[in-house]
C-alpha cells in the first residue's frame, strides 16, 4: 500500500507503508492507493508517483488558496503507460537498490554519530577515564599511554568537580571569531546566482552539516559580506527558527568558503586552545544544547536573544590541548566516514533521480541501468 499526501506543502509526495506493523491510521491530509497485484507492482507504482510528470499534474489540478489540496478522483485520473508486470518489477528493483544503499548510509551515519557522541560523553561529561584512575583502575579500552594524558583526581570549579588541570572557560575565551549572518536587507533573492559562494541555511544543518542544496552568491557579494564568511572547521548555529541546529564545516569541504544566512551565526574556534571537533560535540550534547537554548526568546519566531553575546557567555570545560588532539584523532575518522557517506548519498540520489524518468519512459534500457547501478552499490 502506498500513502499519498493530498494536501499542504507536501502535496503529491508518496511513501510506501512499512510492513513492520499490522496497520496504520492516517489523517484527512493523506490518501492511500492499493495496487491490483496482477496488473501493477506496488514499488513500481511508488516510483511512478515520484516522477515529475505525476507531481506536475497533481499540482496543476490542485485547488485552494491558503492550503493546496487535491481529491482522490484527480489522483485516480492520472494516465500512465504501464509496462508488463515483470518489467515493472525490474525497474523498481533498480531504483530500490539505490534507495537501499542510501538508507544503509543513513543508518551507518547514525551509528557513527552515536559512537562519537558516546566518546564525548564518556571523556568530557562523565569523565570516565578520570573516575577510573581516581579509583586505581585502568580506564576501559585505553592504552597506558593514552590513559596517562588524563589526571587521577578532580578539582572544584564553578561547574562542579572537573578533572584536575582542566579549566572552565567561556566561548568568548576559546573563540577566534564569533559572527552573525547579514541582515535581510543585505542579502535578498535578487543576489542569488546559479553558481558561486554557497549560502548556509537551515536545511544544511538538519543533522550535522549537509554540504549540498545551496543557493549561491557571487564572489564579489560574498566579499561584501566577509564578516559572515565561514570556512573549514567553523561551527554554524541557527539562532532564529529551528533552534538547536549546529553543524561543523568538514576539514575538506566542497567549497573554499561559505556565507551564513541571516538566521545563522558562526564560531571559529582558537585551535591553540581547543579542538573545533570537541566544541562541536559539546553543542550536540544535552549539556551544550541546554546551555544554548537557555537563551531562547519565545516571543514571535523562536530565537536566541542577543545571539552572539549569548553564545560567547556559554561556559565549557576545556582540557589540555593534548586531550583535545587525542579526541580529534579518535573521532575525526568517524566524522570523515560520515562525510564520505553523505557525499556518496548525494551521488546516488542524483543517479536515482536521473534514471527515474528515463526508465519510466523507456528511454533507457533496464539492462543498461542495472549495469550502471551495479557499479555503484
Amino acid at each position: 500500500m502506498t500513502d499519498l499526501s493530498k494536501e499542504g506543502d507536501t502535496l503529491g509526495y508518496p511513501a510506501i507503508v512499512p510492513t513492520s506493523s499490522d496497520r496504520f491510521l492516517h489523517n484527512q491530509r493523506i490518501g492511500k492507493i492499493l495496487a491490483l497485484g496482477e496488473r501493477a507492482d506496488m514499488p513500481f507504482l511508488y516510483y511512478l508517483l515520484c516522477t515529475r510528470e505525476y507531481r506536475n499534474e497533481v499540482l496543476a489540478s490542485a485547488t485552494g488558496t491558503t492550503v493546496k489540496h487535491t481529491a482522490p478522483s484527480r489522483i485516480s485520473a492520472f494516465r500512465l503507460a504501464l509496462p508488463p508486470l515483470t518489467t515493472q518489477q525490474r525497474i523498481a528493483e533498480v531504483l530500490r537498490s539505490l534507495d537501499d544503499k542510501i538508507d544503509l548510509n543513513r543508518r551507518m551515519n547514525q551509528t557513527l554519530e552515536s559512537m562519537a557522541r558516546a566518546i564525548f560523553q564518556s571523556w568530557f561529561v562523565d569523565f570516565d577515564p578520570v573516575v577510573a584512575k581516581a579509583a586505581g583502575r585502568q580506564p576501559f579500552g585505553m592504552s597506558a599511554d593514552v590513559a596517562a594524558l588524563f589526571p587521577d583526581r578532580f578539582a572544584d570549579s564553578g561547574m562542579g568537580p572537573i578533572p584536575s588541570g582542566w579549566v572552565v572557560q567561556t566561548v568568548a575565551a576559546i573563540a577566534a571569531r564569533v559572527a552573525i549572518g547579514p541582515f535581510g536587507s543585505r542579502i535578498t533573492r535578487d543576489n542569488f546566482v546559479a553558481d558561486g559562494v554557497p549560502v548556509i541555511r537551515g536545511n544544511n544543518l538538519g543533522n550535522g552539516f549537509w554540504d549540498d542544496d545551496f543557493v549561491f552568491l557571487t564572489p564579489e557579494k560574498a566579499d561584501e559580506l566577509r564578516s559572515a564568511n565561514a570556512r573549514a572547521g567553523d561551527l554554524v548555529f541557527t539562532h532564529r527558527g529551528t533552534l538547536g541546529q549546529v553543524g561543523m564545516i568538514p576539514p575538506q569541504p566542497k567549497h573554499k568558503r561559505y556565507v551564513v544566512s541571516q538566521s545563522q551565526m558562526l564560531l571559529s574556534v582558537d585551535r591553540e586552545r581547543i579542538s573545533p571537533t570537541l566544541v562541536y560535540h559539546f553543542f550536540c550534547s544535552a549539556v551544550g544544547q541546554e546551555a544554548l537554548l537557555a537563551y531562547t526568546c519565545t516571543t514571535g519566531v523562536p530565537a536566541i536573544a542577543q545571539p552572539t553575546t549569548s553564545l560567547k557567555r556559554i561556559e565549557i570545560t576545556v582540557p589540555p590541548i593534548m586531550i583535545s588532539a587525542l579526541f580529534d584523532e579518535t573521532v575525526g575518522p568517524l566524522m570523515a566516514r560520515q562525510d564520505a557517506n553523505r557525499r556518496e548519498t548525494e551521488t546516488l540520489a542524483t543517479l536515482r533521480d536521473t534514471l527515474l524518468p528515463k526508465l519510466m519512459s523507456g528511454e533507457l534500457r533496464i539492462r543498461d541501468a542495472e549495469k550502471l547501478v551495479g557499479d555503484r552499490v
